[in-house]
């Protein structure tokens, strides 16, 4: 059982470690199985944030934060939103096996707002605008390239697993979409969660063109 401790934009504190400690039996209590937990607390002005994660040794992760003006009400508000869902799928999260099979590798990239703002449209619309009468009779002005400012990238393996797995999944992490390898195609498949409670799924189709 290893249980990692990280506090940021705070001190250390043992008294906060044991009391989180504590409140975790609520949720091993669940699994026969070893889990690596890992527990970060920080601080940012007056709110404080506790965030749980949890990783099975069937490969499933469970994900849960809150935040709020007390830190022990952040850990109990998030260990609370953790056990919902894991007594929701206690069943087969028990029952669950990891798909054999290649995964594949995913390249999730962060893109800077200020990138992709109207700005560009706006500058755009005007260099076109004043360009208009003079370009009349000749080959149509290049636009400029506005690339979107990627601030930030990493790369995971998208687990090999059922489009129901992948469901739960999402719902163990609070996630409001979820990317896997389908186990039935071998493809890179998304599901997320629609306004109305239902689930949508993407998958690609071939031959398309």
């Amino acid at each position: 059982m290893q249980t990692h401790f990280v506090f940021r934009q705070m001190e250390s504190s043992n008294a906060l470690r044991g009391y989180a400690e504590e409140r975790l039996e609520k949720i091993k209590r669940y699994f026969a199985d070893p889990l690596r937990i890992s527990c970060t607390f920080s601080v940012d002005k007056i709110m404080n944030t506790a965030s749980f994660d949890v990783t099975l040794r069937n490969g499933l992760q469970l994900h849960a934060s809150e935040q709020t003006e007390n830190m022990y009400s952040s850990v109990d508000m998030a260990l609370a939103k953790m056990e919902r869902q894991v007594r929701r799928y206690k069943a087969r999260i028990k029952h669950h096996k990891a798909n054999e099979g290649r995964t594949a590798k995913v390249k999730l990239g962060v893109i800077a707002a200020a990138s992709v703002t109207d700005a560009h449209v706006e500058e755009d619309e005007g260099q076109v605008a004043s360009t208009s009468a003079a370009a009349a009779n000749q080959a149509p002005a290049q636009l400029p390239d506005h690339r979107p400012n990627i601030i930030r990238q990493t790369e995971f393996h998208a687990e090999r697993m059922t489009v129901d797995a992948a469901i739960m999944q999402m719902n163990l992490l609070h996630k409001q979409f979820y990317v896997f390898t389908n186990a039935a195609s071998g493809d890179i498949s998304v599901v997320y969660l629609l306004d109305d409670g239902n689930f949508g799924l993407i998958e690609p189709q071939a031959g398309v063109g």
